[in-house]
């Protein structure tokens, strides 16, 4: 005898015969004889007897449409198994229509879902599929009732779905400082620690790319400019090497040369050391252009999983007041600026402005002439965000000044695109 029922969404139920008459009764009110009360009574009970102790919705079905193709109302059996029939057309037809939308690449919530994903391509195509079909299964399996009535109820929110069941990483913050410093292996080769700006730049786009490809969600470089600055002074010192060997000159005491900022301008009225660390810095923010260039072009032009996404990523920035920060900061503002390709606004990197009274928002602050010009980029290009480091919940009491490490006492977050 029946006692329980599973659901089509795996909820199991207290077995309920009604239900059975219901729908038998429904089908002979649509035959010419009508209804049959004697046989709905008969068919239910063979049905409720006979069944095993728990069933699937299915397969009682399957047992009323055996009994009904066996009793002399076949015409009734024709009309429960169209009923059926149409039940399932009506619930597969939310999940086809949004297939038609993703094959038609329309302009809508579903293709537009993620700014990083190009959903006319195959390959985002057969991703959007995946999500959308994903998307009930965890509703009708993974959740429990109070969950599921909970995000009815819009109590919560469950941010992409569809990678539930992966049990995969989402919007962490990615140590490049680490893997610069120290290389790091991506599954099918090994990179070396950087020694000059365009590799840490083509590491940082390599390492972001990798992650992705082994996590769901975002990732923030939490101080871009303090991670990179280190690569500035590399690249000077490889600049004066290189007049080194052009001269004949040994300048290694300018290696470490005190440089108050990294603004290049004409060396023709400089001589001696003066002329050399000029003419050093000048090749040095080229060169350091040319790296956050490239970083801004690869964020939005190489893509991870399947080939259908560009890396989701954010960089926050601002705070470090070190020549060679600046030098980062600044050239990062007027790549960003410029735009990429023929001049249109980069999706990637979302970039996060870290505002902070004493380094760089008062006008007597190191860094508020960056501040400017970042204001300057974000009224053009919508980025940077801006993030106040001075509100009382992003304080730490351990941040210093002086402190070269005290980008760690700072928040950094994911920044926000605007589609």
């Amino acid at each position: 005898m029946i006692q329980t029922v599973v659901k089509r969404d795996g909820r199991i139920v207290g077995f309920n015969e009604e239900k059975i008459m219901a729908a038998v009764r429904k089908a002979m009110l649509h035959t010419e004889q009508g209804e049959d009360s004697t046989l709905i009574r008969r068919i239910t009970d063979y049905v409720s007897c006979q069944g095993n102790e728990q069933m699937t919705v299915e397969q009682i079905q399957d047992m009323v449409e055996m009994e009904l193709m066996k009793s002399p109302r076949k015409e009734v059996a024709k009309k429960y198994i169209a009923y059926r029939d149409k039940r399932s057309i009506a619930r597969k037809a939310k999940t086809r229509d949004m297939f038609l939308e993703i094959i038609d690449t329309k302009s809508n919530d579903i293709t537009r879902e993620n700014a990083n994903m190009n959903a006319d391509t195959p390959a985002g195509m057969m991703m959007k599929f995946a999500s959308e079909t994903t998307k009930p299964f965890v509703d009708d399996y993974l959740l429990l009732p109070e969950v599921k009535e909970a995000v009815r109820l819009n109590y919560l929110h469950i941010h992409d779905k569809d990678y539930y069941p992966t049990k995969s990483l989402t919007c962490v913050q990615h140590p490049l400082d680490k893997i610069l410093q120290n290389g790091f292996f991506a599954g099918h080769g090994e990179s070396r620690p950087a020694k000059r700006i365009e590799t840490a730049s083509m590491l940082g786009c390599i390492s972001l790319e990798t992650a992705q490809n082994e996590m769901h969600g975002g990732q923030a470089i939490p101080a871009f400019d303090f991670y990179l600055a280190p690569f500035v002074r590399k690249s000077f010192i490889e600049e004066i090497k290189v007049l080194e060997q052009a001269t004949g000159i040994e300048y290694k005491h300018l290696y470490e040369t005190e440089i108050e900022d990294y603004i290049p301008c004409s060396v023709k009225d400089l001589a001696g050391d003066k002329r050399i660390i000029q003419h050093a810095i000048n090749r040095t923010v080229s060169r350091v252009h040319q790296s956050m260039e490239a970083f801004i072009h690869n964020m939005n032009t190489i893509h991870s999983r399947g080939g259908n996404q560009v890396v989701f990523s954010s960089v926050n920035y601002g705070t470090d007041t070190s020549a060679e920060g600046r030098c980062i900061i600044r050239e990062l503002l007027h790549s960003t600026y410029e735009g990429v390709g023929s001049g249109v606004t980069a999706i990637f990197p979302i970039q996060i402005w870290k505002k902070k009274r004493g380094v760089n928002y008062l006008p007597d602050d190191k860094n508020y002439d960056l501040y400017i010009l970042a204001s300057k980029v974000s009224a053009r290009r919508f980025f940077p965000n801006f993030l106040n480091l001075d509100a009382t919940f992003n304080q730490h009491e351990d941040w210093k000044a002086d402190d070269p490490r005290r980008f760690e006492h700072e928040v950094a977050t994911m920044g926000c695109r605007t589609r």
